[in-house]
C-alpha cells in the first residue's frame, strides 16, 4: 500500500534500496535512506515498514549476510525502530508493535533454520540488539540518556549537581518514606514524585527540542533521583 503523499512505484523502490543497502554495509550504510523514509514511518500504521525490518525482512532470502559484518554496523536504537532521533516523544505502542514485528523475523532459532550455526549467531547479535534498543526507548529516563549520549553529551554515573534545593529535598522525601508511614501517606508521596516525574520528562523533551544539551542533561540527572525515590517506595508497598 502507498503511503501518504508518496507513491506505491517510490515507496517499494525505497524499500527494495533499503533491503539492498544493508545486505551489503549494514546499518550505516543505510542511513541515508532513512532519513528519506523516517517521515513515511511516523506516519503509517500497523502494516508500515521501514529499513531495518526491511533487511530483517530479506535475511530470510539471503542467509550469506555475515554476522561480524552487523555486528560492527548495527544501526541506532531509533534507526532500529523506525522512530524519529530527534524526538524525544515515543509512542509506545507503535514501539510495542514494531519490537514484536522485529522478533518474528530475527528470532534465533527461525533463521539457524534458514542458515545453520553461521545465522543462529547472526540471530542472536540482532535479537539481542533489538531487545536492548526496546528497552532503552520505552524507558523515559534510559532514552534521555541515550540521547544525550548520541549527541556527545553522554551523563556520568555519580555525577554530582549543584542545585542544592533539590538535593534537600531529595533528602527530605528520603527520609519520609524511611520513616513510619500509614499507606495513604506513602501513597501521597508517591502521587507527588509522579508528577515530578512527569514534569522532568516534560522538560527534558523541550530541552531535548531547543538543544540544550546541558540543561537536557542537569534534568536527567534528577529524573534519576525520582525514579530511585518511585522504586523505593513501590519496594515498601
Amino acid at each position: 500500500q502507498a503511503m501518504r503523499g508518496t507513491s506505491s512505484r517510490g515507496w517499494s523502490a525505497a524499500k527494495a534500496r533499503a533491503s539492498s543497502l544493508w545486505a551489503k554495509c549494514g546499518a550505516d550504510c543505510a542511513c541515508a535512506l532513512h532519513g528519506r523514509i523516517a517521515a513515511m514511518a511516523a506516519s503509517t500504521s500497523a502494516g508500515e515498514t521501514w529499513a531495518f525490518l526491511d533487511w530483517a525482512k530479506a535475511l530470510q532470502e539471503d542467509p550469506g549476510n555475515q554476522n561480524n559484518q552487523v555486528r560492527e554496523k548495527l544501526p541506532s536504537y531509533f534507526d532500529v525502530f523506525g522512530v524519529d532521533p530527534k524526538s524525544y516523544q515515543v509512542n509506545l505502542k507503535v514501539l510495542e508493535s514494531r519490537y514484536r514485528t522485529l522478533q518474528t523475523y530475527l528470532h534465533p532459532d527461525k533463521l539457524r533454520a534458514k542458515g545453520g550455526e553461521n545465522l543462529l549467531e547472526l540471530g542472536e547479535t540482532c535479537s539481542a540488539h533489538v531487545n536492548e534498543a526496546y528497552g532503552t526507548l520505552r524507558s523515559p529516563l534510559s532514552r534521555a540518556s541515550y540521547m544525550l549520549q548520541q549527541r556527545g553529551m553522554a551523563t556520568e554515573e555519580g555525577s554530582k549537581l549543584d542545585d542544592l534545593e533539590f538535593l534537600s529535598f531529595v533528602m527530605e522525601t528520603r527520609e519520609r518514606i524511611e520513616g513510619d508511614l500509614t499507606a495513604q501517606e506513602l501513597c501521597e508521596v508517591e502521587r507527588e514524585i509522579g508528577e515530578k516525574i512527569e514534569e522532568s520528562v516534560s522538560e527534558i523533551g523541550r530541552l531535548l527540542r531547543e538543544d540544550d544539551l546541558m540543561g537536557a542533561r542537569e534534568i536527567t540527572e534528577k529524573l534519576k533521583y525520582y525514579e530511585n525515590i518511585k522504586n523505593e517506595i513501590v519496594r515498601q508497598k
